[in-house]
Formats: C-alpha cells, sequence, structure tokens
C-alpha cells in the first residue's frame, strides 16, 4: 500500500514537471521548429534535351548516332554529350551551297555583261552621236547650196580650162597649116588633136560643175540627205534602247543578289539546325542519368541526359512572421551537422510555401495556424560538402539582426 503510494506521488511530479516544462517559454516542441530549421543540401539538376528549331526537333528526326557521355562522367560547359543522324541536313546543306555558287556565276555573268555591254554602247553612242552630226552638216549643206567661194573657185578652174582649150585650138591650127604645107608628119597633127579633144573634154566637164554649183543639189539629192539624217539618229536611239536594256540587266542582278542574301540566310538556319544536331553540356557537372541507346529515337522536347550540376542549395519554409527577416540577395548562415562548421550562401528567391508545408501552431497557446514561405538558399560546392547532408538554420538569430 505504501509503495503504491509512492508511485502514484512520482508520477504526479513527473505530470506535473513536464507540465511545467511544456508552459515554458521557448522550449516547447511548437516554439522550437519556430526558431530552429533544418534542411537537406540538394544538387541543382538540369534536363538536358536537344535544342527545338520552330516547335519541334529538327526535321531530320532524333536517331541517335554517338553518345560521348557516360552516367557519372563529369563534364565540362560545352563538351559534347550526344550526335544525332544529320544525313538528310548534309545533304540540304550541300545543295543550298550549290546554289549559292551558281548564283555567284550568274551574278558574274550579268555584271560583266553589263559592264562590257556599257563599254560598247558607249563606243556606239559617240559613233552614232558622229554619225547624227555629219547627217545633218551634209544636209543642211545641201539645202544652203555651194558657198559663194567653191562657185568663184569653180569659175577660175574654168576659165583656165577655156585658156588651156584656146591654147590646144592654135596648137592644132598651126600644125595642121603645117602639115598641109608638107612641113610636118601626120603624127604631129594627130598629136594636137588629140590635146585639142582632152581640153575640151576638161572644159565640158568644169562647166558642168560649175552649173550644179551655181543650180544647187537637185530634190533627189535633198531627199538622200533627208533620209541619212533620219537614219542617223534611229541608230542613236537604238543605242538609248540598248543603255536601257543594261540598266534592266543591273537590275537583275541586284534581284539576284538579293535572293542569293535569302538563301545565305537559308543556308545559315540549315546550318544551325546541324549544330542543334549535336549537343553539348550547358553548365559544369556530373551525367547522373543517359536516357538513349545509339540507334534510338529522341522524343521531341524528351530530356536525354540528366545533368548534376556545381550548384548546391537547400530550401527552408519560416512563417510569414518570420519572413521579412529574408531578403533576396542576402546572405544566410547555417551549420552542417555531418562536417560541424558554417556555411554560408545567399537567398535566391522568397516564395508562398505549397499548402501542405504551413505551420501549425499549437491552439492550447491560442496562437492560430500560420502560412508558410520557401526561402531557397545557394552555396558555393567544396569538395567535402556532399548533397543530402542536413544544414541547420536558426531563424531567431537572424531575426534578431
Amino acid at each position: 500500500m505504501k509503495r503504491n503510494l509512492v508511485l502514484v506521488g512520482v508520477l504526479v511530479i513527473c505530470l506535473i514537471g513536464g507540465g511545467l516544462l511544456l508552459n515554458t517559454n521557448g522550449t516547447d516542441a511548437v516554439s522550437v521548429a519556430a526558431t530552429q530549421k533544418e534542411s537537406i543540401l540538394t544538387a541543382e539538376q538540369v534536363n538536358v534535351s536537344f535544342q527545338q528549331v520552330g516547335g519541334r526537333v529538327t526535321q531530320v528526326g532524333g536517331r541517335v548516332t554517338q553518345v560521348e557521355v557516360l552516367e557519372e562522367q563529369r563534364v565540362k560547359k560545352g563538351d559534347v554529350l550526344m550526335h544525332l543522324d544529320s544525313t538528310d541536313l548534309d545533304l540540304q546543306i550541300a545543295k543550298a551551297q550549290k546554289d549559292l555558287e551558281q548564283m555567284d556565276v550568274k551574278i558574274k555573268q550579268i555584271q560583266d555583261s553589263v559592264r562590257n555591254g556599257g563599254h560598247k554602247v558607249s563606243t556606239q553612242e559617240l559613233q552614232a552621236k558622229l554619225g547624227v552630226e555629219s547627217a545633218v552638216t551634209s544636209q543642211q549643206q545641201i539645202n544652203k547650196g555651194a558657198r559663194d567661194e567653191d562657185v568663184h573657185r569653180q569659175e577660175i578652174v574654168v576659165t583656165d580650162a577655156r585658156k588651156s582649150l584656146e591654147n590646144a585650138q592654135l596648137t592644132f591650127d598651126r600644125t595642121k597649116k603645117l602639115f598641109d604645107e608638107g612641113a610636118v608628119a601626120k603624127a604631129s597633127l594627130d598629136s594636137a588633136e588629140t590635146a585639142l579633144s582632152t581640153f575640151q573634154n576638161a572644159l565640158a566637164q568644169q562647166e558642168e560643175v560649175l552649173k550644179k554649183l551655181k543650180a544647187g543639189a537637185t530634190a533627189e539629192e535633198r531627199k538622200q540627205a533627208s533620209i541619212a539624217a533620219e537614219k542617223a539618229k534611229t541608230v542613236l536611239s537604238q543605242v538609248e534602247q540598248a543603255r536601257d536594256d543594261l540598266t534592266n540587266n543591273a537590275m537583275n542582278a541586284d534581284i539576284l543578289q538579293k535572293q542569293k542574301e535569302a538563301a545565305e540566310i537559308q543556308l545559315k538556319t540549315l546550318q544551325t539546325q546541324r549544330e542543334r544536331l549535336t549537343l553539348k553540356a550547358p553548365q559544369d557537372g556530373k551525367a547522373i542519368k543517359v536516357v538513349p541507346k545509339v540507334g534510338e529515337n529522341v522524343a521531341i522536347g524528351g530530356t536525354v541526359v540528366l545533368l548534376e550540376t556545381d550548384n548546391l542549395f537547400y530550401d527552408i519554409y519560416v512563417s510569414e512572421t518570420q519572413v521579412p527577416s529574408f531578403k533576396v540577395g542576402a546572405q544566410v548562415t547555417g551549420h552542417v551537422l555531418a562536417l560541424n562548421h558554417d556555411l554560408t550562401g545567399d537567398v535566391r528567391f522568397i516564395t508562398a510555401a505549397p499548402q501542405f508545408a504551413n505551420l501549425r501552431m499549437s491552439r492550447e497557446k491560442g496562437q492560430a495556424d500560420l502560412s508558410s514561405f520557401q526561402v531557397r538558399v545557394y552555396v558555393k560546392r567544396a569538395d567535402d560538402l556532399l548533397p543530402g547532408m542536413t544544414v541547420e538554420v536558426k531563424t531567431d538569430e537572424i531575426a534578431a539582426r
């Protein structure tokens, strides 16, 4: 009986002591949870996939031809991870390059033709202008008639021819008289007669020339001169038309040049698509999962390599009364339990936590439920710092700063 009373007394004392401890400010479970947070270090992971083009994987398909990385292998940013089949794109690129080469040849041909045609047209234009000038001058000369000095010069020629004829006539008369007297031979008479006939013809010709000079050109000659002038002008017009054709050809070269520029853009697009068939590491890290094997097809937008980066972070959940103590970009000091040393990190973002993470406060203390906020802290990687380690953060010390 006495023993039972002792046990009852001990139990009452324990209950009273426990109640007192729970009611001691700052030592109950809820208070401890509100002032001290624990989290797990996590390595940031990146889902690496082939870059999409126009909302889809490149049109050549997604068959894997070569895998350059193994699981648990560390890679540097830019290291090649995987290749896709590029046969179709290689053919398209080759055709685009040949098309550009043909365009270059055509453009050069047109440019050379325009340049050579320009020289030719310039020469033709000069000749045509000279022809027009000569034809117009001749026409004006014919329409105007002979100049006075030309008529005077021809009159002098006629006078000289007449005097020469008179001398020839005197010579013939004397020779004939001597021949009749038997003083000269028949040959001398024939020679004098021939000279007389020659001077008679010369006089007649010079008189005809003088007559034409004084009378002016005939209607037929005027018409022919007019036709010649019009033909010369027509040649000049044809030269201008040829120059217009050269201008059009030059415009065709410009159009072809624009088409070439568009083709170059298309080629660059194909080359970009070709480059995207080679998957490269976006940053330093470790490949923890390689999905496809050689010969398999890659699904549109599907992850092919899961990369664990060198960035480490941990999340803590704080109440709405504590969240004002945290600022994006500010530093937070935590304690790594496994290594027993402090770890400083930077707050990357603060956001409302999911509903399941809300802190349920003790209603015995008269407190209502409080919403929680997620605070993500990034830390620098170290050799002894491993994902999965526990980090402890004392939020009351941060709030007290």
